[in-house]
């Protein structure tokens, strides 16, 4: 059982927006510093410094009955016939680790490392005693235990994460201790506009090492919103397509941080200086960002983080005001607790999930998985760079006992699905690699499409389906060998046979 503690009070009162980032390693006074930089509590005198991109997790309050994560993939039969993820190694990066004692009943032997804490990941974490209030949640436990119930004998390490400079030392971690598979069930905004800054850097070195990682591709469909800025009356407001100068977002009630957006200027900062202010139904004020480009480079980033007191759960009105600067210039905006009018599904992937590289993956609802359309927030492609994302579709609305009858949603819960199927693979075929194995799955997901078609900007390459335990044998850097053998070899040429037919005319067929 899980051991629930009044420990996680004990956080201190420390927002995400509070910690910031020096570009420099050991920082005098650094909380944490990675090879890369240095997190602090408060901005420096006499260094150029930014907001520290803190990760979001991607789960979502659910209004329906889980499933058991192995039920829904059929893993039984790969269980019985002897693979269960063994001789794989795998790492849950996550944030929210605080507020209950790990179980071994439910995880099993696990290694924990706090990145916080120590550089190189050296100490375990106290899961009963968090330093920050927004780390308190039980979110890594539920994926850790989805990949348990998938893959029940994987070497399994979890991993605190709190930030870009957490995230710098879990990844050096990674390489060092030769990791098979990584699973990030979270979303960093506001880094890079085009996906080219610290967290893909780091993505990179995984990928360089052979490290798969599997992250979700974010609950951000129906909160995303791209514009180049327009202000044709010269009253400094940006205009919107429909006629005004404001865009309407529905927000739940409560305080707290309600938007972010970062614009095009990661190249020139401080060419462009765009602030934002929400408004209620009466008018008033209710938050605004700000915050001033310091041309001088000790605090310049394209990014603006809006936090605002919502009395009601209701409909407010955003305004992107500019101070200085020159058009165009390309804007996106995320609310990751409510929906934006008129919202932007495509491009709604955020980091790391954006890389390409990443295994990034999309939910469907558990209950009639393999005919069921994506969850309407689930994020989709193309990237703002042209990147086809997402990459697999995978099941939401799983059970674990963390989150209990209330279930596991969101592409938080489908992404370590996913690397619970990676290391069944790579436990039938030890010599598959983590990126071969994430190549067959998608080259055998289920798919209402032809397969010389292209993904599918909802759903990728489809949805995630193991296949028979016996179906394939040898490195399946090409996913079709094996399938011309015993049944498989009978069933399959019949199964694209009746696909091609069914797309002729009947007088073809």
């Amino acid at each position: 059982m899980w051991c629930f503690a009044m420990g996680a009070s004990l956080a201190h009162e420390v927002l995400a927006q509070d910690l910031v980032r020096v570009d420099r390693p050991d920082v005098k006074g650094a909380l944490i510093s990675s090879h890369r930089g240095s997190l602090l509590s408060s901005p420096p005198a006499d260094l150029p410094w930014r907001m520290e991109p803190v990760p979001v997790t991607d789960e979502i309050v659910g209004d329906y009955a889980p499933f058991a994560a192995g039920d829904v993939l059929g893993v039984e039969r790969w269980h019985s016939a002897g693979f269960k993820g063994q001789g794989v190694k795998a790492a849950v990066f996550d944030v929210k680790w605080f507020g209950v004692e790990i179980s071994e009943a439910e995880l099993g032997d696990v290694e924990t490392h706090d990145c916080y804490s120590h550089a190189a990941c050296a100490e375990p974490m106290d899961t009963l005693r968090p330093r920050f209030s927004f780390e308190v949640g039980v979110h890594g436990m539920a994926c850790a235990e989805v990949i348990r119930d998938l893959a029940p004998e994987v070497d399994l390490h979890l991993v605190r994460v709190n930030g870009l400079t957490t995230f710098e030392n879990a990844v050096a971690w990674a390489v060092r201790e030769e990791v098979d598979v990584v699973s990030l069930s979270m979303s960093f905004f506001n880094d890079s506009f085009y996906g080219d800054g610290d967290v893909a850097a780091a993505v990179g070195e995984l990928v360089e090492a052979g490290i798969l990682l599997v992250t979700s591709a974010g609950n951000y469909a129906t909160g995303h919103y791209q514009d180049t800025f327009l202000d044709t009356d010269g009253d400094g407001y940006h205009e919107f397509p429909w006629g005004t100068e404001s865009l309407p977002v529905d927000l739940p009630a409560g305080e707290g941080r309600a938007l972010t957006m970062q614009w095009d200027d990661d190249d020139d900062c401080g060419r462009n200086d765009l602030d934002l202010v929400l408004l209620n139904r009466a008018g008033n004020r209710v938050g605004a960002a700000e915050r001033r480009q310091d041309l001088e480079a000790k605090s310049c980033s394209p990014v603006e983080r809006l936090d605002a007191v919502r009395a009601d759960s209701d409909w407010y009105w955003l305004k992107i005001r500019r101070s200085h600067g020159v058009e165009p210039v390309r804007m996106d905006i995320v609310s990751t607790r409510g929906r934006l009018f008129r919202s932007m599904a495509g491009g709604s992937v955020p980091e790391p999930g954006s890389h390409p590289r990443v295994l990034a993956v999309g939910a469907a609802r558990a209950d009639g998985y393999l005919w069921n359309p994506v969850e309407s927030f689930s994020s989709q492609g193309p990237t703002s760079s042209g990147v086809a994302k997402p990459d697999l579709v995978a099941p939401d609305g799983v059970s674990t006992s963390v989150y209990g009858s209330d279930g596991f949603f969101g592409t938080s819960a489908a992404a370590p699905m996913v690397v619970g199927a990676v290391a069944l693979w790579m436990s039938r075929d030890p010599g598959l690699s983590p990126f071969g194995a994430g190549d067959a799955l998608q080259r055998i997901a289920r798919t209402e499409g032809d397969l010389w078609e292209a993904k599918d900007p909802a759903f990728g390459a489809g949805r995630l389906v193991l296949g028979p335990p016996s179906a394939f044998t040898g490195e399946a850097g090409c996913a079709w060998r094996g399938m011309s053998t015993g049944w498989f070899g009978v069933w399959l040429p019949w199964l694209l046979w009746t696909r091609r037919r069914e797309a002729m005319p009947r007088w073809m067929r």
